[in-house]
């Protein structure tokens, strides 16, 4: 089964552990409580997911837009599951990596309304993350301008 590198927030662990302590370092605080729900993208590889409640209110999150047509089969992937407000513009849950098949601790924490940080770790120790902005809308990609967007 070919591996999706849609979305591996761990790929950059091989960077070293200076990486790693610059991620692990605090996002800072946040003035006024914002909103995750929504449309974030994704700046490296170009994918958008969106931010949604699930399971009595949790917090999840699916993959709706990528950039590549070859991607487009992934379109509709959960990545982010049942995540818990755990402390002001925070959250945490289950997060999926498609390069590697299995779940792992997932944070989201919330650095203003439109800057959203989102951390995998494994064993709670090693961790990667990103740093995804909000959209106005999902774009869709296709060859005839219609795109894989949901």
């Amino acid at each position: 089964m070919k591996r999706s590198p849609v979305f591996d927030p761990f790929a950059r662990l091989a960077a070293g552990m200076a990486a790693l302590a610059l991620l692990a370092a605090p996002a800072g605080a946040v003035g006024a409580a914002n909103d995750p729900h929504g449309v974030w993208l994704r700046p490296d590889g170009g994918e958008q997911f969106s931010f949604y409640d699930c399971d009595n209110g949790l917090l999840c999150a699916k993959l709706v837009s990528v950039a590549k047509p070859e991607d487009a089969s992934a379109v509709g992937m959960v990545i982010l599951r049942g995540a818990t407000k755990s402390g002001p513009n925070e959250w945490k849950g289950k997060l999926y990596n498609a390069q590697d098949g299995k779940t792992y601790e997932g944070y989201v924490s919330l650095r203003s309304a439109n800057e959203l940080r989102l951390k995998g770790c494994l064993w709670g120790v090693l961790c990667s993350g990103e740093t995804w902005t909000r959209v106005a809308a999902v774009k869709t990609h296709g060859a005839d301008g219609e795109g894989a967007g949901r």
